[in-house]
């Protein structure tokens, strides 16, 4: 006890320096990661500015417009590589320039995949002792009930007035039964 009252202010000014060093540590790394990520940041910056280039290039050269660029003695590898940059950008265009008709069979039918993917499934929550109605690649239950009964007319609604399948499952998440959407 006589020695923490008698050097108490050089054990204080030791905790403080030791308080201080960590504390540089902390932010000296969080100024790395935010240099970092700014750096990449940048990156990504420049790479969208070339792919814009490279596209407002293709487009003007199609127009039949000359395109003026200062000869330099470094660029002599990249205009191969300007020119298949405009050939892929000459390519996303063509395919852009599909007739309507394709266009909406192709959204037609991707939304055909996402409403059969998509279906209600009544499973038996053992940690809660509940059933759980829930859509697939949903985060949360759309209902929990106490009963399987309960559960299942919850979900006939749901899957019937969103024209979904059903999938119901019995307590120890064996498959038990599945109703289309379209009875």
């Amino acid at each position: 006890m006589e020695f923490l009252k008698e050097y108490w202010p050089l054990l204080v000014c030791i905790v403080l320096i030791i308080v201080a060093v960590v504390l540089l540590i902390v932010f000296r790394d969080k100024n790395e990661q935010t240099q970092v990520e700014t750096k990449q940041e940048n990156k990504v910056e420049t790479k969208d500015e070339k792919t814009t280039k490279t596209k407002t290039e293709a487009s003007k050269k199609e127009k039949g417009e000359m395109l003026e660029e200062p000869a330099k003695e470094d660029d002599k590898k990249e205009p191969v590589k300007e020119e298949k940059a405009e050939e892929k950008v000459e390519e996303k265009i063509n395919k852009k320039e599909k007739p309507e008709e394709l266009v909406e069979t192709e959204s037609n039918e991707m939304e055909t995949k996402k409403e059969t993917s998509q279906k209600y499934m009544v499973t038996y929550d053992k940690e809660a002792k509940q059933w759980v109605v829930k859509k697939t690649g949903a985060t949360r239950a759309s209902k929990r009930c106490k009963t399987k009964k309960e559960a299942m007319e919850v979900a006939e609604k749901l899957a019937e007035s969103q024209d979904l399948n059903l999938t119901v499952k019995k307590k120890d998440g064996k498959f038990q039964k599945r109703e289309n959407a379209s009875k």
